[in-house]
C-alpha cells in the first residue's frame, strides 16, 4: 500500500442505513475526478449516485469497488439492504 491508501477510513460494519450512506459519500469523495482512487465499474453493481431510488434501495445487495491510482490497491464496499449489514475494507468482495 502507498501513502494514499494508508490513510483511508474503513467500516468494519454498517449499523444503520446512515452508516452506509456516509460511506458512499466518502467513496464519492475519494473517487472525485482529481482524487487518488477510481471506481472499478466492472466490479461495482451500480453507480454511487444511484444506490437509492424513489422506491428505496437500488438493489438488495450492492458492491462498490475502488482502486488506488498510485499503487493499485483495491477496497470494496458491500451492503445487504435486506438484512441491514455491510462493510467497507481492503481487498475484493468474497
Amino acid at each position: 500500500m502507498c501513502d494514499s491508501c494508508k490513510g483511508i477510513n474503513t467500516w468494519r460494519k454498517f449499523d444503520t442505513p446512515d452508516d452506509y450512506m456516509n460511506c458512499i459519500a466518502y467513496i464519492s469523495q475519494l473517487t472525485a475526478d482529481d482524487g487518488d482512487f477510481e471506481l472499478v465499474k466492472e466490479e461495482s453493481t451500480c453507480p454511487l449516485d444511484k444506490v437509492k431510488t424513489e422506491n428505496g434501495w437500488a438493489d438488495e445487495i450492492m458492491i462498490h469497488t475502488i482502486r488506488c491510482r498510485n499503487c493499485g490497491q483495491v477496497f470494496t464496499c458491500v451492503v445487504n439492504t435486506w438484512r441491514g449489514s455491510g462493510h467497507f475494507g481492503k481487498g475484493r468482495s468474497r
